[in-house]
């Protein structure tokens, strides 16, 4: 299987000044990153691949804060970005973004650690199942889209939520709609004698706390389908 969805950052330092692109050579470590000179400054790029275009991140351990901007993402789709300390063994979030409606992708934010990282990761954000809230004149419920390989290949469910009535709201877990564990999903929301709609967020499932949440309005004609954020519980 192809592994789509997940990939490693190179790991490069460029010495001399603060500036990128200031002299001073340049210095690669496979699988470890090391510092030259008593620049603050790290980059990390991004090579293209089937799923993403290039891209580079920046990490400023004197400001603590870090840059990343890349191309060629799939349209709207949202993205994190997770960090490996060089002690450790787990990836831990630290920013998340979504690609514009052209494939561009910017995140910028404060860097919490005191190091730079071993290496960094770009994948979806995580979550349980999906929440949705039903303001729409008609019964909706809740399908997921989902797929194993990266996504190249897409199954709907063959499982939904009970009905969600106007008003009513409701939460779905993958694991009760025969999703695998770390599958890629979209939600489906199938409307009752309607049109239905088809997310177009990209997420991965784990057993979290954490639901995709949206909102749904409109006529059985004309839908309207809006994601409104990760809600997460303890």
């Amino acid at each position: 299987m192809k592994k789509l969805f997940l990939f490693i950052l190179c790991l490069f330092f460029v010495a001399g000044s603060a500036q990128a692109g200031a002299g001073g050579n340049s210095a690669k470590q496979d699988g470890q990153l090391w510092q030259a000179g008593e620049s603050s400054i790290y980059f990390y790029d991004v090579e293209p691949g089937d799923t993403h275009g290039r891209g580079k991140l920046m990490i400023d351990l004197e400001k603590y804060t870090f840059v990343f901007n890349g191309q060629g993402f799939v349209p709207s789709e949202q993205i994190t970005l997770r960090a490996r300390a060089a002690d450790s063994t787990e990836y831990v979030e630290f920013a998340k973004g979504k690609a514009t409606p052209s494939g561009n992708l910017h995140i910028a934010g404060t860097w919490e650690a005191a190091d730079a990282p071993a290496d960094v990761l770009l994948d979806y954000p995580y979550i349980l199942g999906f929440w949705l809230k039903n303001n729409g004149w008609f019964t909706v419920k809740i399908a997921f889209k989902y797929s194993t390989d990266g996504g190249t290949t897409w199954t709907v469910s063959s499982d939904t939520s009970d009905n969600i009535n106007a008003g009513e709201d409701r939460r779905s877990p993958y694991n009760i709609h025969g999703v695998p564990d770390n599958a890629l999903v979209k939600l489906k929301a199938e409307v009752v004698w309607g049109d239905d709609k088809t997310a177009s967020e990209v997420f991965r499932v784990i057993n979290s706390g954490c639901w995709g949440y949206y909102t749904i309005s409109g006529t059985t004609q004309n839908v309207k389908l809006s994601y409104t954020g990760r809600v997460c519980f303890e």
